[in-house]
């Protein structure tokens, strides 16, 4: 089975996205249970990151790839052995192990009894800077499935932040949603890789696969991209390369492409795309390094941001709680199109005159430029650096492996 799980994998490597996934699918519906158990089981690396292959199978495969980081860091770490970045790494390893939750089961006697309920891994590389696909809820039976695409500086110690923001859409989007947090690339690390679109060019493929697997496991549910910051080039690329989903949402877009100035350019028929207007001195934003703003886009539908509670600032604030950017972003997850407030088209001189300032133009010229300017400080991901604790001690990642370990019990 092994052997022929290494043909698959050759053979729909290079196949169109969903024909790939749907060989992918037939596979393994073609397996007794037992038997694709016990190849995830045995071959987690390569089942893991399989696109197609069943969830469940995906969270186990990934589950032991964390738990064999983990004990290779461990022992470094007891040794003496580990650097700085290792040490950091067992403690975010520890963390992703970390149960999500409990849930009531029957034990061997017919008792009910509490049972921890790990997190879910659709995809785990826990070496170098780090990837991880994240899934909050159940995508069998959720009706609607929101993807974030989370900006640059989001490694694997960085992300959990998006995971975080996406538990926070989906209580927004209420009952029936399941969250996914894509970090299924390896985001730009600072103002040099920022500039650069050859992260979203290379995520771009990775998204548009996902995206059909997903289509396989949940055919019912409405799918929403959220790209933000830099995670709206990489949506923004791969509506180019026709994504799937139903609906398309970018905040604080930095831009698509130089040529591309309309929604209808890159919006895949039968859906629509979302922007949310620009906040007050979002400066990525308004800089347009990569193209003109899609919420600048005459034909977008753009939401409102700002309401008589919540004022929006800066570039970070868009899913903040209560604000209408974030009221808006539940509305479109859960398909209430009806109910989104729309924000007013202006123009960039209107813009300028509204913020008091003409900072707007010069920023379009600075933000197209090739030197380094001030603009970088607030790209999504750069305020998370903070949250990245100093050195930890070999006594305190070794506590949190055990930590780990005792919470996690034997597999239910």
């Amino acid at each position: 089975m092994s052997e022929d799980l290494d043909a698959l994998i050759l053979r729909v490597r290079d196949l169109p996205h969903d024909r790939a996934v749907g060989e992918v699918d037939t596979f393994f519906r073609s397996l007794p249970s037992e038997t694709a158990k016990a190849l995830a089981e045995s071959r987690p690396e390569q089942v893991g990151p399989l696109e197609g292959a069943p969830p469940e199978l995906r969270y186990r495969a990934n589950h032991l790839i964390l738990v064999a980081a983990q004990q290779r860091l461990h022992a470094l770490v007891e040794s003496r052995e580990a650097t700085l970045a290792q040490r950091r790494r067992l403690v975010t390893i520890n963390e992703m192990l970390q149960p999500a939750g409990k849930r009531l089961d029957v034990d061997a006697d017919g008792k009910r009894v509490e049972v921890d309920v790990p997190r879910q891994f659709l995809l785990v590389e826990p070496e170098g800077q780090g990837r991880m696909i994240e899934v909050q809820g159940d995508l069998r039976t959720a009706r609607n499935i929101a993807v974030l695409v989370p900006g640059m500086n989001n490694d694997l110690e960085r992300v959990r932040s998006q995971s975080v923001r996406a538990k926070e859409i989906g209580e927004e989007a209420g009952p029936g949603t399941a969250t996914v947090v894509w970090l299924g690339y390896h985001a730009p690390l600072g103002l040099t890789e920022g500039r650069s679109t050859e992260s979203s060019r290379a995520a771009a493929p990775l998204l548009c696969r996902f995206q059909e697997g997903l289509a396989v496991v949940a055919p019912d549910a409405k799918i929403t991209l959220i790209g933000n910051s830099y995670g709206a080039q990489v949506v923004s690329r791969a509506m180019l390369e026709r994504a799937r989903a139903h609906r398309y949402l970018l905040t604080g877009s930095p831009g698509a492409d130089p040529r591309v100035t309309s929604a209808a350019q890159m919006t895949p028929p039968g859906t629509e795309l979302f922007a949310v207007a620009r906040s007050r001195g979002d400066y990525v934003s308004y800089a347009e390094q990569h193209g003109p703003d899609p919420a600048s886009f005459p034909d977008v539908v753009r939401i409102e941001t700002d309401n008589e509670r919540v004022q929006i600032t800066g570039h970070m604030g868009y899913f903040n709680k209560n604000s209408e950017s974030m009221t808006n972003v539940g509305r479109i997850v859960r398909g209430d199109l009806d109910a989104i407030t729309l924000a007013a088209r202006t123009t960039p001189a209107e813009e300028s005159r509204v913020l008091g300032t003409s900072w707007a133009g010069p920023l379009r010229t600075l933000g197209q430029s090739k030197a380094a300017v001030p603009i970088s400080k607030v790209f999504d991901g750069l305020a998370t650096l903070r949250t990245v604790a100093s050195t930890p001690s070999r006594k305190t990642v070794l506590e949190s492996t055990r930590r780990s370990r005792t919470q996690e019990g034997p597999e239910r």
